[in-house]
């Protein structure tokens, strides 16, 4: 992990940093305080938190594998139906 810079609200960049982060580890207090903070004030990272919070629970539903043991498919729409 690389260290966070000094000050209370970070830069656009590392709140994205910290969000990516934050699905894969458990952030610090610090991390999570700052993370916050920056939300609250930038509309922008405020969407592409829940753009990565709606990302995280899509994949989570996802059916990996069709009960046959084959991909699944797409939807039900025989344009996107494998051959």
């Amino acid at each position: 992990m690389e260290p966070h810079k000094t000050g209370l609200k970070p830069t656009c960049r590392e709140v994205h940093r910290l969000v990516s982060e934050g699905m894969d580890r458990d952030l610090s207090f610090i991390e999570r305080t700052r993370m916050r903070l920056h939300l609250m004030v930038c509309d922008a990272c405020t969407r592409f938190n829940g753009q990565m919070s709606l990302l995280r629970t899509a994949m989570r539903r996802f059916p990996f594998d069709a009960p046959d043991g084959g991909p699944a498919p797409l939807d039900d729409d025989p344009e996107h139906r494998r051959p």
